[in-house]
């Protein structure tokens, strides 16, 4: 077997440890800056809301346990399958397509803070967002086993036969 150059393996092992070096100099800036913003966020007092006069905590993306509807994804899915009424203009104009909505679970369970991530066509987006803000209240999400508000994205088709 002939003996590999000294270029050869250091371009070998630096080839392979320089994306890594990136990746920890990139993650060690950026969780700097995390940790301090988290510091002078978790100093600031939270924002209360007006006419509540609840604290409105800002909802998280990620948590140990995430929001659950009453009966679970099976009895979500019926739900909005069952609620949905599909926009007669649409359907006489041939609308189809997936609308994204996102929206908050609060601490208590209650759906608030609608907005759509993708429409598909106004009608289609308003229809989406009508049955999003009927839903009944879900089982929090939880972090560290207290009640959190939790940011949820449901896709919701809507497709002619």
């Amino acid at each position: 077997m002939k003996p590999k150059s000294m270029y050869h393996l250091r371009g070998g092992i630096l080839s392979r440890i320089l994306p890594v070096l990136i990746w920890v100099f990139i993650l060690t800036g950026c969780s700097s800056t995390k940790n301090e913003e988290s510091l002078t966020l978790s100093n600031a007092p939270e924002p209360v809301s007006e006419s509540t006069g609840i604290s409105e905590k800002e909802p998280l993306s990620v948590v140990e346990e995430m929001p659950i509807f009453p009966g679970g994804d099976n009895e979500l899915l019926k739900f909005i399958a069952e609620n949905t009424i599909y926009p007669e203009a649409a359907k006489s104009e041939n609308k189809q397509g997936k609308v994204v909505v996102r929206f908050c679970v609060t601490e208590k369970g209650e759906v608030n803070k609608l907005s759509i991530v993708n429409g598909a066509d106004p009608l289609l987006d308003e229809e989406a967002m009508r049955v999003i803000s009927i839903l009944p209240a879900f089982e929090p999400g939880k972090q560290e086993g207290k009640a959190v508000p939790v940011w949820y994205m449901l896709p919701i088709t809507f497709a002619l036969k």
